[in-house]
């Protein structure tokens, strides 16, 4: 089963792409009905909620840096379990 925070990730791009298509057809729509009034519209209805993905996903990424560092719960539990350091291993 998927954790929370990133089942919430993937919630959000499926809704991102329905928002992002449906903009797109209505912005086609209206250029096809002479209609460009709606267009500063449609262009925030798509364009807002990328941006709001864009922060989500930033706070994420703050998350998981915090999680698997020593003194995260990852690196902890790992730990705990019998992991062993390696020269090799890069930094996080």
């Amino acid at each position: 089963m998927m954790e929370f925070s990133k089942r919430l990730i993937a919630d959000i791009r499926a809704l991102l792409w329905v928002v992002t298509v449906g903009g797109l057809l209505l912005a086609a729509y209206c250029i096809r009905a002479d209609y460009l009034g709606a267009l500063p519209w449609l262009s925030a209805m798509v364009g807002l909620p990328w941006t709001a993905h864009g922060t989500v996903c930033a706070f994420y990424l703050n998350m998981a840096k915090s999680d698997h560092k020593e003194g995260g719960i990852t690196f902890e539990t790992a730990k705990a379990a019998g992991f062993q350091e390696s020269v090799n291993s890069p930094s996080i």
